[in-house]
């Protein structure tokens, strides 16, 4: 028996590897440590792009944001410019018809002046219905006045009106 228990205890020695296996679980521990570190990588480089997109979100926000408070103006300024042009519609009617009151009067005095027998006032009359008729040209030419020039020509008006008035009360 003790030969077989030597020969038992002589073959368990034998068959214990002298071998150093710490290169493969080094290996391993490489491999592990070099893993680990790609994926803090890619965990980094995910919420780097995970930012990215939430910062450029914002900025898309904020971008249709100004666009929707453009739009809002543009509607109001719309509305606004309407208004003004039915205004500026409504002023030039109102106009229009102050002239044409103002030109049945003129009228009125020239068919009067007319009516009167001395030659003075007769040379005044052939006068002032000349200088009508390039008013009624003027007034003919109203609705194809731009706004732009509205003012001069309105002004232009008054001012031929009051001239012939004024030359009619003389006579």
């Amino acid at each position: 028996m003790r030969a077989i228990l030597a020969a038992i205890v002589l073959v368990a020695v034998m068959s214990c590897d002298k071998k150093d296996n710490s290169e493969v679980t080094d290996q391993a521990a490489r491999d592990l440590t070099k893993a680990q570190s790609e994926l803090s990588d890619k965990q980094r480089s995910i919420a780097t792009n995970a930012e990215d997109v939430e910062r450029r979100k914002r900025q898309l926000l904020a971008e249709q944001q100004a666009l929707a408070d453009k739009e809002k103006a543009l509607a109001e300024n719309r509305q606004t410019l309407g208004s003004a042009q039915t205004t500026l519609a409504e002023a030039r009617a109102a106009y229009a018809a102050a002239v044409s009151s103002r030109f049945a009067k003129l009228d009125a005095a020239l068919a009067a002046l007319g009516t009167k027998s001395d030659a003075a006032s007769k040379d005044a009359a052939i006068g002032l219905r000349a200088r009508r008729e390039q008013l009624a040209t003027k007034i003919a030419a109203m609705p194809t006045i731009t706004d732009a020039a509205w003012a001069d020509y309105s002004k232009d008006v008054d001012v031929t009106f009051d001239m012939i008035e004024r030359d009619l009360k003389k006579d």
